[in-house]
């Protein structure tokens, strides 16, 4: 690299810099060295290897002499040894096979194990005796088969998995190989390029030098100076052609990059608009004509509130522009007040810099002074102030409001001071009323002039709007103002968010079963309710909701279960009871008084016959209270109490056909019983009672 970079006659630290570019993305002497490069590279890594390889072998005769000592003590006379350290039969193989795998394992650490010692490995392999090489055969004949066939599968696989990983790592490897090819090529070019760069870098600052010295020397001949210089020139683009190229290669594109941008950048802060040419004059520019519209209808409202344009400025009546198309910055656009400004100043004469009033929009007059305009207005609102704080409610106007400062005309018409403009506030114009006629109606009365009942009632406290007899007068509208004052009210309540109840159908209970597993929990929710008044008279309501806490449904459990054994149960009435014997269809002793007496209940039976041993249920879920076994009275009963003040009582049923024991829950529909005919009967019935708060009702209010 030195007897290149003297005969590139290059400075030391330039080459090292060159090299050290390169250097750094890829190690170029390593791959693409010059074949003296890599020759002494061969050289410097044989010469390593065999330093290496002596050291190894000396490591290794080392070995072999302290093992060769270690034996020989060991066969000395028991008398002659000072310790035994070995057992010479057993021990000695061992020591010199631990030996040679050190020795092993050290050479392939360095690096040579691989092609350097398989030899010797094969060597001692083959001098083995022909019976150690084999496969043991201690297991017989079938064992060496099944040794010979797994080895045999052992080869085939590992041929198909390299087989595998040649096809699969091919593209991969054929890839790598274009890209070394690639980097390369590139590195060659690279290296080449800088070379030469440097070297015409080098070459040109010596000649610039020189070229400094034949100036200081031409300077003193002036006459001679301007071919001098032409000379150089010429003589250094002829030289360094190539370095003034390459450095137009590198500057061009640079220059061309920064023209953009500052093309781009102009662009960006310059557009196309419209002179506007009025009366011969540039009053500016606008985007588009409707800036001009806009400002030409300013115009109109400024200047008179009753009398055209045409008509104030006589000669100069004339709004209409001429335009012409200009490339301007953005900077320079003008909005429709400035335009409306600059109009009025080249239309009319006697104008004045005032503030406008607008009121929606609408042009009302021209204050000279601001603050003294919104004072007035202040006035106006301020004794609605202290009410609305006081109250906490908001205030305000019920127009829009707009001041804008502009040249308006200065004469009476539109230039007004501040009591002028105080009274045309708060001035009124005729109120509307109406007489009620024989043909009028209310109906008629607000359609006629557009207003609800509520609207006509607040403005007409007095009146009886449902009793209206002719002659009576109503007042439809108040006296108008330009400005109304607007009250906002705004009040928060809560209110409960109902729950839903949500059933659960179990066809494993019966018909009339009702269990409440989860309980409901009404929600919680937050009612902005926000009116708005103008001249106290509502104009809108308006209400927004916000939840606080959600509501939690009810989960209720109802069976379906309609038959028992097969004979169908029905469905629960409304006042939520069963029909309590459902093969038992006929009331043959209703509830009241009969010849024997008062009847408590009902006897339910059998059309025809046949009520007895027919099933008997619960016609409402609840507890057993009472199960009585008796011949006398009621018989056979059983008395559910529902828990909510009524008890139901079942009588007459057969001995032993009662299911339930004291204690007991029993769902609506569930059997307890069979219709019978024991105690105080005259065949198989069912007497059924209803109690309510331990007085007895009328059964068919409750199961029909």
């Amino acid at each position: 690299m030195d007897h290149e970079n003297e005969k590139l006659n290059l400075p030391q630290g330039a080459a090292n810099d060159a090299e050290d570019i390169l250097d750094g993305i890829i190690d170029l002497d390593e791959l693409y060295g010059t074949p003296e490069q890599q020759r002494r590279a061969e050289e410097l890594r044989a010469r390593d290897e065999s330093r290496r390889a002596r050291e190894l072998q000396a490591v290794r005769e080392d070995i072999e002499r302290r093992y060769s000592m270690t034996v020989e003590s060991m066969q000395q006379p028991e008398s002659e040894r000072r310790k035994p350290m070995i057992d010479v039969d057993g021990d000695a193989q061992r020591l010199r096979d631990s030996l040679t795998r050190e020795v092993e394992a050290l050479m392939q650490s360095d690096g040579y194990g691989g092609a350097q010692q398989s030899a010797p490995r094969e060597k001692k392999a083959a001098e083995k005796p022909a019976a150690q090489r084999e496969a043991p055969a201690s297991g017989g004949g079938l064992y060496n088969l099944i040794y010979r066939f797994g080895d045999a599968i052992s080869r085939v696989l590992a041929a198909v998995f390299g087989l595998l990983f040649r096809i699969i790592s091919f593209p991969f490897v054929r890839m790598f190989a274009l890209w070394s090819e690639m980097t390369r090529s590139v590195k060659l070019r690279s290296r080449a390029y800088i070379r030469e760069l440097l070297r015409d870098v080098v070459r040109f600052r010596r000649e610039v030098r020189s070229t400094r010295k034949n100036l200081r020397r031409a300077a003193r001949q002036p006459l001679s100076f301007p071919a001098v210089l032409g000379h150089l020139i010429l003589k250094a683009l002829r030289r360094h052609k190539d370095l003034f190229k390459t450095t137009l290669n590198l500057l061009l594109p640079a220059g061309a990059l920064v023209v953009l941008l500052l093309t781009i950048h102009y662009w960006n802060s310059v557009t196309f608009a419209l002179e506007v040419i009025y009366n011969d004059n540039s009053i500016g520019y606008i985007s588009d004509e409707s800036v001009y519209i806009e400002a030409r209808d300013m115009v109109k409202d400024r200047l008179s509130a009753t009398e055209t344009v045409e008509q104030t400025t006589a000669a100069q009546a004339n709004l209409n522009a001429r335009y012409t198309l200009s490339l301007v910055s953005l900077e320079e656009l003008d909005d429709a007040q400035s335009i409306s400004d600059k109009i009025i100043e080249n239309s009319v004469e006697n104008l004045t810099h005032a503030c406008g009033i607008y009121i929606d929009g609408t042009f009302i007059c021209a204050v000279k002074n601001e603050a003294d305009a919104k004072t007035v207005f202040y006035d106006i609102i301020e004794p609605y102030e202290a009410d609305a704080q006081a109250n906490g409610y908001v205030v305000g106007f019920a127009e829009n409001i707009d001041y804008v400062q502009g040249l308006y005309r200065d004469d009476a018409d539109i230039m007004w001071d501040a009591a002028q403009l105080e009274a045309k506030l708060t001035g009124s114009g005729s109120a509307i009323g109406h007489t009620v006629t024989e043909e009028d109606s209310l109906e008629s009365i607000l359609s006629m002039y557009g207003v609800t009942a509520s609207y006509l009632q607040k403005k007409n406290p007095e009146m009886d709007l449902d009793r209206l007899q002719p002659g009576d007068r109503l007042v439809i509208r108040s006296a108008e103002r330009m400005v109304n004052i607007k009250k906002t009210v705004t009040t928060s309540t809560t209110r409960p968010i109902a729950f839903e109840t949500m059933q659960r159908r179990d066809a494993t209970k019966y018909s009339g079963y009702r269990s409440v597993i989860q309980p409901g929990v009404d929600g919680l929710e937050r009612v902005t309710t926000t009116v708005t008044y103008v001249n106290d008279v509502e104009m809108s309501t308006t209400q927004s909701f916000d939840t606080i806490r959600e509501a939690v449904d009810e989960v209720v459990v109802v069976g379906t279960k309609t038959s028992v054994n097969g004979v169908y149960i029905g469905s629960v009435s409304n006042a939520g009871f069963l029909w309590p014997a459902p093969s038992c269809h006929y009331v043959s002793s209703p509830y009241g008084w009969r010849s024997s007496g008062w009847h408590s209940g009902i006897d339910l039976v059998v059309a025809g016959g046949g009520a007895y041993g027919t099933p008997v249920i619960a016609s409402r879920s609840g507890v057993v209270e009472v199960v009585q076994r008796s011949n006398s009275g009621y018989g056979n009963m059983v008395l559910i109490n529902h828990g909510d003040g009524y008890k139901t009582r079942y009588a007459h049923m057969i001995t032993g056909s009662i299911t339930v024991s004291v204690g007991d829950y029993v769902e609506g529909g569930q059997t307890i019983g069979q219709v019978g005919s024991t105690g105080n009967s005259t065949g198989p019935h069912l007497h059924f009672e209803v109690i309510y708060n331990g007085e007895t009702q009328n059964p068919k209010n409750y199961i029909f």
